[in-house]
C-alpha cells in the first residue's frame, strides 16, 4: 500500500540532490507529529514522513480487499514504506523510527537493505509486545478509550487518568484532532492498534539489525533514561546482543522519557545531524 505522507522543503526549496530522510511515527501518531523536527532539518536534508497503515490519512487507503481483514505485523508496515519509497523515488535514505516506527524501519531496511544509508531507533526494544513493559497495559488503555470526547479538556483528563505513561498521555494528547462534528477524537483506529500490539507478540528485529550492521549499514539506537516502555536495564541487556558490531551503537538521553525526541528537540536534531554526517560516506 502506497501510504499518505507530509514532506519537507517544499516547492521550489526542494532538492534531489540532498540526503534523504524517512521519519517514522510511533504508535497512534501520525507523519504531521514530526513537523517541529523537520523544522530543524528541512534547511539540509529532504524529508518524508508517511501516515503508517491504521494511522491518518492511510487508514483510508487500504484496498476493499485487505480492509477487511488487514494485517498489522512488522513486514506489512514494511512493505508499505518500500511500496511508497518506490512509487516517489525516496531512496536511498536514512530511516528514523520512535517507538512502533523502530520495527518499521527495520522492517522496510530488511526488505531493502540497498535503499536505506542507516538507522536511527528511538526508544524500543526489539522483541516481544509493542510497548515494551507497557504492552499488555497499553492495549488496555487502547480498548477502553473513548471513539471520541466532548471537548478538548475532556480527553486530557480521561488519558490521564487512565494513560499507563505520561509520555504517551502527552504525546496522545499532541496527536488528537478536532473532528467534523466539533468533538476530540484521534486520527488513528483503535482494532489497527491492538492488532499491531498483538502481532509484535511472537515478533523480532534484533536478527535483522544484526544482518544490517554486519553487512555495514550504520544504526544508532536511543533510549530516554526515564522511559517507562524501554526499561534501563533491557537497554543494557540488548546492548550485549550487539557486542562487537561496531556499526551498532547505543545512547541514553538524560532526563527524558518515551517522548524523546520531542522532549529534547534541540539535542535531538543535532544529535540527527551529527550521526548522519558522520556515517554518510561511509
Amino acid at each position: 500500500m502506497q501510504l499518505a505522507f507530509q514532506s519537507w522543503p517544499t516547492g521550489a526549496n526542494t532538492d534531489s540532490s540532498r540526503e534523504k530522510i524517512l521519519l517514522l511515527h510511533g504508535m497512534g501518531g501520525t507523519g504531521a507529529l514530526w513537523r517541529p523536527i523537520a523544522a530543524g532539518l528541512e534547511d539540509r536534508y529532504q524529508i518524508m514522513a508517511p501516515d503508517q497503515r491504521g494511522h491518518g490519512r492511510s487508514q483510508l487507503l487500504l484496498t476493499p480487499g485487505a480492509r477487511e481483514n488487514p494485517d498489522y505485523r512488522p513486514l506489512d508496515y514494511g512493505r508499505d514504506i518500500i511500496e511508497t519509497l518506490t512509487a516517489t523515488q525516496f531512496y536511498p535514505t536514512w530511516a528514523v523510527g520512535h517507538s512502533m516506527g523502530v520495527r518499521t524501519a527495520c522492517a522496510a531496511a530488511h526488505l531493502k537493505p540497498e535503499w536505506f544509508k542507516g538507522l536511527i531507533l528511538i526508544d524500543l526494544g526489539f522483541s516481544g509486545v509493542a510497548g515494551g513493559g507497557l504492552g499488555e497495559d497499553l492495549a488496555q488503555f487502547i480498548r477502553k478509550l473513548p471513539e471520541s470526547f466532548a471537548s478538548r479538556s475532556e480527553a486530557r483528563e480521561f488519558i490521564s487518568d487512565h494513560s499507563p505513561d505520561p509520555a504517551i498521555a502527552q504525546y496522545m494528547m499532541a496527536v488528537s484532532i478536532e473532528l467534523p462534528n466539533q468533538r476530540q477524537g484521534f486520527p488513528f483506529d483503535r482494532a489497527a492498534l491492538i492488532k499491531t500490539i498483538e502481532a509484535a507478540r511472537d515478533s523480532s528485529v534484533r536478527t535483522w539489525i544484526i544482518d544490517l550492521a554486519q553487512g555495514g549499514m550504520p544504526v544508532l539506537v536511543l533510549r530516554g533514561e526515564n522511559s517507562l516502555v524501554w526499561s534501563h536495564e533491557e537497554f543494557i541487556v540488548e546492548q550485549k546482543h550487539f557486542k562487537g558490531l561496531e556499526r551498532v551503537s547505543f545512547m541514553e538521553f538524560k532526563g527524558v522519557g518515551h517522548g524523546l525526541p520531542f522532549e529534547q528537540r534541540p539535542l535531538f536534531v543535532q544529535t540527527l545531524i551529527q550521526y548522519i554526517e558522520s556515517n554518510k560516506n561511509s
